[in-house]
């Protein structure tokens, strides 16, 4: 039985630069807050129209859900065009 050998990282991901750390870090907080400000703009809306309709608190609970998966759906594509991207990067190396 052959002993098993370390796996060896990808040329250049030994040390991440400071510059795409920071940006991802950047991308990471933007899509928080885009997270955040979906769900409080939807949230915003539901109350404004059970207002107007007398529904409370119908179209709140519709909007805020709404809200939350558009959000969800928008950064899993983010997400996946990134990784895309990245292994479009690591494959042309």
């Amino acid at each position: 039985m052959e002993p098993e050998r370390p796996l060896k990282p990808e040329h250049g991901s030994e040390n991440p630069s400071p510059t795409s750390s920071i940006a991802g870090a950047g991308a990471v907080a933007g899509m928080g807050f885009q997270f955040a400000l979906s769900i409080l703009l939807f949230l915003l809306a539901g109350q404004w129209i059970d207002r107007k309709l007398g529904t409370a608190p119908l179209f709140l609970i519709v909007f805020v859900f709404t809200g939350a998966g558009a959000s969800f759906y928008s950064i899993y594509r983010k997400l996946v065009d990134q990784q895309r991207r990245d292994d479009e990067r690591r494959h042309k190396k």
